[in-house]
């Protein structure tokens, strides 16, 4: 088992995953990125318009993932308007 973190990039600002978690299959995280997106994306209406990302990093440091905080459809429209 291998240990990932999951950082959130706002623009040039990077707030860092203190903990990370842990899973068996590098996969199983894109999975989990694009979870957390989507409900950043929902909950989170500030980062919207916003160059928002959640990056996934291996225990080494190396970028492996980035999941966009923005609507999957082109217009990027807000949930409570899709």
């Amino acid at each position: 088992m291998r240990r990932f973190f999951f950082d959130l990039l706002v623009g040039n600002i990077v707030k860092i995953d203190p903990g990370g978690m842990v899973f068996e299959q590098t996969s199983a995280t894109f999975v989990v990125a694009d979870e957390m997106a989507r409900h950043l994306f929902v909950w989170r209406d500030d980062l919207r318009d916003r160059d928002a990302f959640i990056r996934v990093r291996d225990a080494g440091g190396n970028e492996i993932y980035r999941a966009p905080v923005w609507a999957e459809n082109s217009e990027k429209v807000g949930w409570d308007q899709a």
